[in-house]
């Protein structure tokens, strides 16, 4: 193998990503899988999290468990880190990316701002940004032990600038107070533990989707593909190139990076 190829290379490595039965828990274990590591998806939602699984041994992937965990538990990330350091020996790479969003809602995550509950609020915060915060303390703590690793936060284009309110009407769609302030606490946490942690060995970063197509139609996505400069909404498989970049080598002096894959969203 070539020094260039070697640069992405994730042979023997062992991640562990969070949210493993939404929308992108299997595309990130995807690009570590191709790149030769072992991943372990946990999810509060151990059925969906088998399903996924189950569908990535069946298309050939057989280094890839499944495990149950509630990020908003201290206690549950320390059985996910100690099932995994028994089960695959080590771990490596951690990949924050559960979250409350379209597609796993809180209760009234439709609410207005001036109606949006606080029991919503508290429940969103608690997993988009408290689940975040606790698996960097509790992975961040046995990587620093190890003096390696790479943890990855999975922000949003929300936690970079605020929804634009106005392609949200009729559209059944809605992007909550309490999503957007989570997020950007999310690149906010991963700033503060990159500088804290860079120089004992463990580097922290954060990527950012744009807006994933699932199976959106009509006005929203009418809206959103005028206001894209690349015309469209991201495939979900879009974002692998940059999980692999910050898992491997190749991106050694990277700390503190917020990696935006947005189609260009951000940059008008």
């Amino acid at each position: 193998m070539s020094e260039k190829s070697k640069l992405f290379d994730l042979t023997g490595k062992v991640a562990v990503i969070t949210g493993g039965g939404g929308l992108l828990g299997a595309e990130h274990a995807i690009a570590l899988l191709d790149q030769g590591a072992k991943v372990i998806l946990a999810d509060k939602n151990t059925e969906a999290c088998d399903r996924a699984v189950k569908v990535l041994n069946e298309n050939g992937y057989p280094d890839v468990f499944a495990a149950t965990c509630d990020v908003t538990s201290k206690e549950s990330w320390e059985h996910l880190l100690g099932k995994t350091l028994k089960e695959l020996g080590s771990v490596d790479i951690l990949i924050n990316n559960a979250g409350f969003t379209n597609q796993s809602k809180s209760k009234n995550f439709d609410a207005s701002f001036e109606n949006f509950p606080l029991e919503d609020w508290n429940n969103i915060m608690n997993v988009n940004l408290t689940g975040t915060f606790l698996g960097c303390q509790v992975f961040g703590k046995h990587l620093l032990e190890l003096g390696k690793g790479s943890i990855i936060n999975i922000a949003s284009l929300y936690g970079v600038v605020s929804p634009n309110h106005n392609i949200y009407p009729g559209t059944g769609i809605s992007q909550p107070v309490a999503y957007s302030v989570s997020k950007h606490g999310v690149v906010s946490l991963t700033k503060y533990l990159a500088t804290l942690w860079a120089k004992k060995g463990v580097r922290v970063n954060s990527l950012t989707p744009g807006g994933i197509f699932n199976g959106h139609q009509g006005l929203f996505l009418e809206r959103f593909q005028q206001l894209n400069p690349i015309g469209r909404m991201s495939d979900k498989t879009e974002l692998r190139g940059g999980i692999v970049y910050l898992a491997s080598d190749a991106s050694s002096h990277v700390v503190g990076h917020n990696l935006i894959i947005d189609g260009g969203w951000t940059a008008w």
